[in-house]
């Protein structure tokens, strides 16, 4: 059993493979930390970019309406408005549950699961070749989510900076040069007709730019927070269940006294019943508000494409610029896909973790548990999406599909 100082330890070194997400996270007026008065008046900063960003909106639309027989000079608009859509929903949902992702970050963080186990609390003879196994399942499961987040936060970095760096210094540059008739651009493309003829005078250019640099900021940060949490907490949910499945499979090995066969399996359900209640968990904060995620991704993709096609004929740096994007909003469905396709197969794999000890050479009551949990842990487990599909490989080919039929219709209907 852990002493108290150990857990904090163990809480330090794992927050230490996080912690560019909690600090990105901060930024946005999310606390994903212990609460605190002061910490819990950062969400002023969430409401002010979201009502910032939810303005942009209007730049957005009179930018469209303007340039609305020219399909390919819209696309980019209607694409970065629709990742603005998504980032301001996931803003505002973050301020109601939060506190609960805290919780399990906390309990993913301590490994809670792993210190309930009462196997551990038992004397059982095996417990520290059991514990090694664990260390190592689990130091895997971090260290595969902390490459996922900074592979992840340098996608989204990379996207944002390259629209707010690229106007900034446009601008800078044509003012610095003092040239005649220019319009300014703005991080993401998008204009205001009542200030159009104001130029770049104070208060208005300042006023557009900072919606845009709110939109074109919580539209790549708030993807790399709220996703970010759901890559720790679905690869911690993964490694939980393959110590669970190691468990199971060692309740008949040698070292178990054979009289305390019996005592180990239940404890095993214990703990499958604690993973199970994590999982769910999991997946009812995700289930509802992954479908908007979903739904407009699918129509990003597809302009996405569209863009990197015209950029291809005619403008190179377009085609970088889509690159760098589908990089960003590609990964953001591939990482729910890939991870809730993991977390299902080693789910999966916990009926046969039963049937796979040698259950029939032990007590009728061992074998009487082991039947139980094979019927029990038989029924599939997959992260949903609302109550339509699930996050799962299928689901991301399924998408890529339809994501290429909106681009052969941009195609067709720009030509």
């Amino acid at each position: 059993m852990m002493s108290e100082k150990e857990v904090q330890m163990l809480k330090k070194s794992n927050y230490n493979k996080i912690k560019e997400l909690i600090r990105i996270s901060f930024t946005l007026g999310v606390n994903l930390t212990s609460p605190s008065t002061l910490k819990d008046s950062l969400k002023i900063i969430n409401i002010i970019l979201v009502v910032s960003s939810v303005i942009s909106f209007y730049g957005h639309w009179c930018y469209t309406i303007e340039s609305i027989k020219d399909i390919p000079k819209i696309a980019e608009s209607v694409c970065t408005g629709f990742q603005t859509l998504i980032s301001v929903i996931k803003m505002v949902y973050y301020l109601f549950i939060q506190r609960r992702l805290y919780y399990l970050l906390y309990k993913a963080q301590t490994h809670e699961y792993i210190r309930k186990i009462d196997i551990f609390h038992k004397n059982f003879p095996m417990s520290e070749r059991l514990q090694a196994k664990i260390d190592e399942i689990l130091d895997a499961s971090w260290k595969n989510i902390n490459g996922q987040l900074i592979f992840y936060i340098c996608c989204c970095a990379a996207i944002i900076s390259n629209y707010f760096f690229m106007a900034l210094f446009q601008n800078i540059y044509h003012t610095w040069k003092e040239t005649p008739n220019y319009e300014f651009v703005l991080p993401f493309p998008s204009v205001y007709p009542s200030w159009k003829d104001k130029g770049m005078s104070f208060p208005y250019y300042h006023i557009q730019m900072f919606l845009g640099t709110c939109s074109c900021y919580i539209s790549g940060m708030c993807a790399v927070s709220f996703d970010g949490v759901f890559i720790v907490l679905s690869v911690h949910g993964v490694g939980l269940v393959k110590v669970l499945n190691m468990l199971i499979e060692n309740s008949t090995s040698a070292d178990v006294p054979k009289e305390r066969r019996v005592e180990y399996l239940r404890y095993c359900i214990y703990q499958y019943q604690r993973i199970s209640d994590y999982t769910d968990e999991l997946r009812k904060i995700y289930k509802h508000i992954s479908l908007t995620q979903f739904l407009l991704s699918l129509l990003v993709w597809g302009i996405v494409l569209f863009q990197m096609s015209v950029g291809l004929e005619s403008d190179l740096m377009t085609l970088v610029r889509m690159i760098m994007y589908i990089s960003a909003a590609g990964y953001e469905i591939v990482l729910y896909c890939y991870n809730g396709q993991r977390l299902t197969s080693e789910c999966e794999k916990i009926p046969y973790a039963f049937f796979s000890c040698d259950w029939f050479n032990e007590s009728k009551e061992f074998q009487e548990l082991t039947r139980m949990m094979i019927l029990r842990s038989n029924r599939s487990f997959f992260m949903e999406i609302s109550w339509f599909t699930t996050m799962t490989l299928p689901t991301l080919m399924a998408m890529i599909k339809t994501s290429g039929s909106y681009f052969l219709l941009l195609r067709n209907v720009a030509e």
